[in-house]
């Protein structure tokens, strides 16, 4: 069980460097996240610590409407899609009772990226952007840049794993 906790924790920091990297969350990272929530409930169950099925019910239907909110963010070009299908993986893994507080850890730790790299780019763009004749520039005239919000997402699914182990009843250790 600890394992299966280290190896989820191990794929949030690759999320966070391959999103860092090459602002890429694979799909063999989300597969290998998701794939890995099976293997963590058998062996919670395997230690007679097993949830109840409700419990993993709401999970499964918490993670089905986040990805549903995360797909309509795509749609509209605000979110990428390695974003879209890692967020709800690590709801499913956060449950009930450690979603909210994943969803603010991500929040702020993606937010605060953003705000760097807007005021990066604002940095950048006023060294290019010196005449009066270029005051009025529209946002659509200046170069979008992507944030690496895999980064807020690995800090949260970091904060969901150190919750699950601290939850586990010294019997499994």
């Amino acid at each position: 069980m600890i394992i299966v906790l280290v190896i989820f924790s191990l794929l949030m920091f690759w999320a966070a460097y391959s999103d860092l990297k090459s602002l890429t969350l694979s799909n063999r990272l989300c597969l290998a996240t998701a794939s890995l929530y099976p293997m963590y409930l058998l062996t919670l169950y395997m230690a007679d610590q097993g949830l109840p099925l409700w419990d993993v019910v709401i999970s499964g239907a918490i993670a089905a409407a986040i990805f549903m909110i995360c797909v309509g963010f795509f749609a509209l070009n605000i979110m990428g899609g390695g974003d879209v299908k890692l967020i709800p993986i690590v709801a499913l893994w956060a449950g009930a009772a450690h979603i909210l507080n994943f969803l603010l850890i991500m929040s702020v730790v993606g937010g605060l990226f953003a705000a760097v790299i807007i005021v990066i780019n604002r940095f950048k763009a006023s060294k290019y952007h010196k005449s009066s004749a270029n005051i009025n520039l529209s946002m659509a005239e200046e170069k979008e840049s992507a944030v690496p919000y895999g980064v807020g997402i690995a800090i949260g699914g970091l904060y969901v794993a150190y919750q699950l182990f601290t939850t586990l009843d010294n019997r499994a250790l």
